[in-house]
């Protein structure tokens, strides 16, 4: 991805090209963004992002996760903020776009120490737990497709077969149905924390989770994964402002060394906030002024 200081016009896409770049309201974000944003651009995009996860961190507080009124306040801050949400809604390219490429800038400034990786993760974990609450049930089977998890869901009759081992297995059915209730079977490794505790049916190197319990192992996925990806970043120094390419920004090798170093400083001496997006994103475009006039 590439910076500009001159705002640009997005290249059209057609629809078939759209829907392949964001096949649904959320993602793992697996692969880092491509394409050319504008200064401009990324200011707006950062501060929005900060202040949804400040949002999500706020109702956390205010109001029980997962209850109508939670879900009610979450969707309204996702709409007025424009981002992505619902899979049913037309035109969701920008949304998803701009959920996408925010992401990534944030993970820049998150991951410079433990107390905010901790808190970026965890704002990021309820935000994908939501958006996956109110994702229609035949759109979930692609999802984890496109997001590398080995959760199939298995048939009706298969769910018939096993239904009093599933049963007998999985606490968190209560009083509810097999049959009104999707099951995944998935490799035993990802289900240990369901194995240890005895809430899960395991046949054959698989387990058979419900519904309800294949929330927890997706957010411990996406957890392990972001986790992971933060500790490289912050383990990478200057190399993780390279990948980003700000370097494009400056021109000539020298110069970009310099921008780099000086960055990443800005980065490490403040308090990642609004403040702190606002810092960085000045701090750049000074950077490119000075440098045009050299």
């Amino acid at each position: 991805m590439e910076f500009s200081g001159v705002k640009r016009r997005k290249p059209r896409l057609a629809d078939d090209q759209r829907n392949a770049c964001y096949p649904h309201s959320l993602q793992f974000y697996l692969q880092p963004p491509s394409g050319n944003v504008s200064l401009t651009e990324f200011e707006t995009l950062a501060i929005d992002r900060v202040k949804l996860l400040k949002s999500v961190e706020n109702l956390g507080v205010s109001y029980v996760k997962g209850t109508e009124q939670y879900q009610s306040k979450l969707e309204a801050e996702l709409r007025k903020l424009k981002f992505s949400y619902r899979e049913s809604l037309e035109d969701e390219y920008e949304p998803r776009r701009k959920d996408h490429i925010s992401h990534f800038i944030l993970r820049l400034a998150y991951c410079q120490s433990e107390d905010l990786r901790r808190w970026f993760i965890q704002q990021e974990m309820d935000l994908l737990r939501f958006r996956f609450s109110i994702l229609p049930k035949d759109k979930i089977q692609s999802f984890l497709k496109d997001s590398h998890l080995q959760f199939e869901a298995i048939s009706d009759e298969e769910k018939a077969f096993r239904e009093q081992d599933i049963l007998a297995s999985s606490p968190s059915f209560g009083g509810t149905q097999v049959e009104l209730e999707s099951v995944y079977k998935i490799p035993f490794a990802e289900a240990l924390d369901l194995f240890r505790g005895r809430k899960v049916y395991l046949e054959n190197g698989f387990a058979y989770v419900p519904h309800k319990d294949i929330v927890a192992i997706i957010l411990n996925e996406f957890r392990t994964k972001l986790s992971k990806a933060l500790a490289v970043a912050a383990e990478s120094g200057c190399e993780a402002v390279q990948r980003l390419p700000f370097v494009s920004l400056c021109g000539g090798a020298g110069q970009s060394g310099k921008f780099e170093l000086e960055l990443t400083r800005v980065l490490r001496d403040s308090d990642t906030d609004l403040g702190v997006i606002y810092v960085i994103v000045k701090f750049t475009a000074k950077s490119v002024d000075a440098v045009s006039k050299e």
